[in-house]
């Protein structure tokens, strides 16, 4: 089968690997569409661990190829989504409820063969199964969206809030949505991509700000002396991590949600975080959210197509990754 395989740290070649064989309680799924992640490239460049060399790709969708042994309740022909994060479910973080923190994860794509190849043996246990009436790239969407809803829902955003998100990328876009659906009066977008501005504005961005060409603390405070009640980072800059701080309001909450590199620091004041009464959180997967994911997709609450923005065969899988990250596109989608 045709497979992208990361073999070591700054390589990535397209390759002939042999065709998975399905196990007991798993399923052989023939890949429709997976999603190129931004932990993907970080993966790619030695930032992110991960156990090489790799079939990346835990963002993705397919029809059921065959089933294993003690497999129920999946045949032949059915389409699911993946939840990529397989627990061990003995550990004390899985045993007190805290599932996305376990301490034996393993993860499709990152520690095992994922997505980006034409077959991949999924644990039944991961597999979610969908109507056909959703595109199956936009199903390769229900791990990101499942990773916004945890952290919106930590964010606790409420009607009449508003919400300023630093960086419009695939998932800024997503959150804005979700922030919109929670009943935020407003939303305002930063990104320095002239495209992505764009796309938040057909999403329903109250306002977006080009941090090349205004001042982002000003702009937000002349309108919101204030500040902000919700501020997520999306964009994984510790630049505009600091100026996250500089405008959410009194009693608000900062989603640290944009994986910023981990040799990075920002400086924070604890009196002002204290006398303030400010909430810095982070974000981390996507526990028990898959459901909701895709229940939001499969209504179509959540606009896909407007994320979903290029897709590639998978001989151009190279070609896609050199994709991800311009300003033309949000999520790039390889279809073996």
């Amino acid at each position: 089968m045709l497979a992208l395989q990361i073999p070591e740290v700054g390589k990535l070649n397209l390759i002939n690997a042999g065709k998975p064989e399905v196990r007991p309680r798993t399923l052989l799924l023939r890949v429709a569409a997976s999603g190129i992640c931004g932990t993907d490239p970080h993966i790619l460049h030695g930032m992110y661990p991960a156990n090489l060399p790799l079939i990346p790709g835990h963002e993705y969708a397919g029809v059921v190829e065959s089933v294993g042994d003690g497999v129920e309740g999946f045949a032949p022909g059915d389409h699911v989504a993946v939840d990529p994060n397989i627990l061990c479910g003995v550990c004390d973080f899985c045993r007190r409820g805290k599932v996305h923190l376990c301490k034996n994860l393993v993860a499709l794509g990152v520690n095992i063969p994922g997505g980006f190849a034409e077959f991949c043996v999924v644990p039944v246990s991961q597999a979610f199964k969908i109507p056909k009436t959703l595109p199956l790239a936009h199903a390769a969407l229900a791990e990101p969206v499942a990773c916004c809803l945890r952290g919106v829902d930590l964010a606790g955003i409420t009607s009449g809030d508003r919400v300023v998100i630093f960086g419009a990328g695939p998932m800024g876009a997503i959150i804005l949505q979700l922030a919109r659906m929670q009943g935020a009066s407003a939303v305002v977008m930063i990104d320095p991509q002239e495209g992505r501005r764009k796309r938040a504005e057909a999403l329903g961005a109250s306002w977006v700000i080009d941090p090349a060409k205004e001042p982002v603390i000003a702009a937000i405070r002349s309108q919101y002396p204030d500040g902000a009640e919700v501020v997520f980072d999306c964009s994984g800059n510790v630049d505009a991590v600091r100026q996250t701080l500089e405008v959410v309001m009194r009693g608000g909450t900062v989603m640290l949600y944009g994986v910023c590199q981990k040799d990075r620091n920002v400086e924070i004041n604890p009196f002002w975080v204290n006398d303030n009464e400010i909430t810095i959180r982070g974000s981390y997967n996507n526990p028990n959210t898959m459901a909701r994911a895709l229940d939001l997709l499969v209504s179509g609450r959540l606009d896909a197509g407007a994320v979903v923005t290029d897709r590639y065969p998978l001989d151009k899988g190279i070609e896609a990754f050199r994709a991800t990250g311009g300003g033309n596109c949000l999520k790039v989608v390889v279809e073996p």
